[in-house]
C-alpha cells in the first residue's frame, strides 16, 4: 500500500469521527424556548425549565417554599 493512500483514509476516518462527535454535542445543548422564563414566585429567581412543570406556582428552594406557605396563613 501507498503510504498517501493510507494517509487519506485516516484523515476520512478521522474527520468522521470529528463529524459525529460535533452532532452528539450540538443535539445534547438544551433548546431554549423563546421569551419564557420560570421565576420562583417567591424571590423571583430565574429556575431551570422544565418539561413536567411550567411557568406560576414554582419556588426555588425549601426556604423559599417556607415564606410562601406561612404568607397562606395570615
Amino acid at each position: 500500500m501507498h503510504r498517501s493512500w493510507l494517509r487519506t483514509k485516516v484523515n476520512e476516518s478521522k474527520e468522521k469521527v470529528a463529524q459525529k462527535v460535533t452532532e452528539r454535542a450540538k443535539s445534547m445543548v438544551p433548546v431554549q424556548r423563546g421569551a419564557e422564563t420560570d421565576t420562583c414566585m417567591v424571590c423571583g429567581r430565574t429556575m431551570r425549565q422544565t418539561a413536567v412543570v411550567r411557568g406560576e406556582g414554582r419556588v426555588c428552594s425549601p426556604s423559599c417554599a417556607r415564606k410562601w406557605a406561612e404568607g397562606l396563613k395570615d
